[in-house]
């Protein structure tokens, strides 16, 4: 079994958000230094839904054309981390040109990441395990980053299906923590919730 949230004891009260600020190189990260939480995930995976519903705010905008937004949007939670929202990849009519720029701010930001606790992989409950979400957790795992996977959208599940395809895809994430979960119904947040907190010295 893949480790799980329960060393986490207290659960995480978000009562305060501000959006800080959109980032496209490393030496704009925002000061004072704090924790952060990235939140990565293919483009139309229901990130900024799923964000929304974490912060009880209608916050996190997904861009117009998927694929397009190229920056990482900085979020202050209760003055004490950043949850960092990091651009959509995977959509095919992104340039190769804006992928390889993509991935290489990324790269530099994880390189640098003094500060990142915790990444939190977004993947479609609905839909088989995707080569770009399997070679991105790899990719976070190649660079030391504490990682989870967020199955999100169970509730688009039947009831008679779910627990067959969440094993199948948490067995393409073996080692990883996996929480099931849905942005519209905000269906397992508790345990996302307390994880995060945990990462962040809760």
């Amino acid at each position: 079994m893949p480790p799980t949230a329960k060393r986490c004891i207290s659960n995480l009260d978000i009562t305060k958000v501000e959006f800080i600020a959109s980032v496209f190189k490393v030496e704009q990260v925002p000061k004072p230094d704090l924790p952060e939480i990235g939140f990565f995930g293919r483009s139309n995976v229901g990130k900024s839904t799923l964000i929304n519903a974490l912060l009880k705010k209608e916050i996190a905008r997904s861009s117009s054309t998927p694929g397009k937004t190229q920056c990482l949007n900085y979020y202050r939670i209760n003055e004490r981390f950043y949850l960092v929202d990091a651009p959509g990849y995977g959509f095919a009519k992104t340039s190769k040109k804006l992928r390889d720029s993509w991935q290489k701010n990324l790269e530099q930001w994880l390189i640098e990441k003094k500060n990142l606790r915790l990444a939190a992989l977004l993947i479609d409950a609905k839909i088989p395990a995707q080569n770009s979400d399997i070679q991105m957790a790899e990719f976070l795992r190649y660079h030391d980053i504490p990682t989870v996977v967020i199955a999100n959208k169970v509730d688009k599940l039947k009831n008679s299906e779910r627990t067959a395809k969440l094993d199948e895809l948490q067995n393409h994430f073996a080692g990883l923590e996996f929480f099931p979960a849905s942005g519209i119904t905000k269906d397992g947040l508790g345990p996302i919730y307390k994880r995060m907190d945990f990462a962040v010295g809760g």
